[in-house]
């Protein structure tokens, strides 16, 4: 905790001594907090959502020479095994003309972080490339045990490749938490070495398609695919059903959740979830999503 706080002290330093006016500033929040009944009916109150999204509380500080810092802290840590520190983000970042360089503890760009999510430290460089595609290559040192490589996605929003190389990928409670389950436990140097992947959102109408296939190879884990799929509609009122299915093709690893996500305010969504392992009934959330 004590080098995150020294990072954003030294980013406040380097923002605020090369600006002629006071930098500008963001403190918010990001709520992901859910009540969870399973199938034995035990009820839980958990702040982080079923896809292994962290509920924070964050400090942006913009300054005009370009510097950026960033800081946001955990309000509830489920993945204190892998990743003990309650900081969920904090790095210093570079904007330049199209291009962004940034340094610190972020997360990993792969794919549209709906399988693999994985939060590093290390370095990060993002570039436009072709039209609306972007370039962005990471470098990842996270220690002994832990996730340490490359991590690289091209594309845009509407269609992009991924691929991640190096030791212990995949190892977080945050990547492919949904497919694996909440009860998953990872262990220290059991991950993937190399991960392939490619990702597609489309719009038509009132819907919305996202896919992500994910190859997992060459690691102390069996082999694997990973293919996740939603599908959701806009309707009127702020209504959004949605359809998720995720899964494992070499554990024969199934499940799928039925959802509606009801906007009731600005920035609050009540979001309702019945999740299924295969053809069983696995849990029922009740999420309350917010940023302010």
């Amino acid at each position: 905790m004590k080098r995150y706080a020294a990072l954003l002290l030294a980013g406040w330093l380097a923002v605020a001594a090369t600006c002629w006016a006071e930098p500008l500033y963001e403190f918010g929040f990001n709520i992901r907090a859910r009540m969870r009944m399973d199938s034995d009916r035990n009820a839980n109150l958990l702040l982080y959502s079923h896809f292994g999204e962290y509920s924070d509380a964050h400090l942006a500080l913009y300054g005009e020479n370009r510097l950026n810092v960033y800081f946001a802290q955990k309000l509830q840590n489920f993945d204190r095994k892998i990743d003990p520190d309650d900081v969920e983000q904090a790095f210093i970042a570079y904007e330049g003309n199209g291009w962004r360089l940034q340094a610190g503890k972020m997360w990993a760009p792969f794919g549209q972080k709906m399988g693999e999510r994985e939060l590093i430290r290390g370095a990060m460089l993002s570039l436009p490339v072709w039209k609306r595609n972007t370039l962005e290559v990471a470098l990842a040192r996270n220690g002994s045990g832990r996730q340490n490589g490359v991590f690289c996605r091209f594309g845009s929003r509407v269609l992009g490749a991924s691929v991640a190389a190096g030791e212990n990928l995949g190892i977080s409670q945050c990547a492919f938490r949904f497919i694996r389950g909440e009860s998953y436990v990872p262990e220290f140097g059991r991950g993937y070495g190399l991960l392939l992947g490619v990702d597609t959102q489309q719009v038509a109408g009132i819907t919305r398609w996202q896919v992500e296939a994910i190859l997992a190879r060459q690691g102390a884990l069996p082999d694997t695919e990973f293919v996740i799929v939603e599908a959701s509609l806009r309707l009127p009122a702020g209504l959004n059903p949605k359809f998720r299915a995720e899964g494992n093709l070499r554990e024969r690893e199934f499940r799928w959740m039925v959802s509606v996500q009801q906007a009731v305010g600005s920035g609050f969504a009540l979001y309702p979830q019945v999740v299924f392992r295969k053809s069983d009934f696995q849990q029922a959330n009740l999420e309350v999503r917010a940023s302010f």
